[in-house]
């Protein structure tokens, strides 16, 4: 089975998200505003769009009926929030993940066009735990 998985943002998460993925099961689409990010993206991604993720017509270049999961994965919360919701406007189906940028805003999980919520540094707190209980 072959996902198509959108990533808005580029940055740190949004890479290392596209590196991990495994190309023979997913197709991967990046959404960046930065034009040398993209440049340095092409490698990590099956289609790099360059352009702002709240916009319309950048949105609109994705075809939202194919996309199984889109991950909002910018530094700035409300950005991420546009972008579910845009999301699942364009296909109700849609998986959408929020990255959220501060703690408090988990409640943000709670709103009817946000699947699930992605916050990195309780990821990194919890994976930071498990090693040193493991020694």
């Amino acid at each position: 089975m072959n996902r198509h998985i959108v990533l808005v943002g580029g940055g740190r998460v949004g890479q290392h998200v596209a590196e991990q993925l495994s190309p023979a099961r997913n197709t991967v689409t990046i959404v960046e505003r930065d034009p040398q990010k993209c440049d340095e993206l092409d490698a990590d991604a099956n289609r790099v769009i360059e352009g702002d993720g709240t916009d319309l017509q950048t949105f609109g270049s994705v075809d939202l009926s194919a996309v199984d999961i889109v991950a909002a994965l910018t530094n700035d919360t409300r950005t991420n929030l546009t972008v579910c919701e845009l999301a699942k406007d364009g296909n109700p189906d849609t998986v959408t993940l929020l990255r959220i940028a501060r703690d408090g805003e988990q409640d943000y999980g709670h709103r009817s066009f946000v699947d699930h919520v992605v916050y990195p540094a309780a990821a990194g707190a919890a994976v930071t735990v498990d090693q040193i209980s493991a020694l």
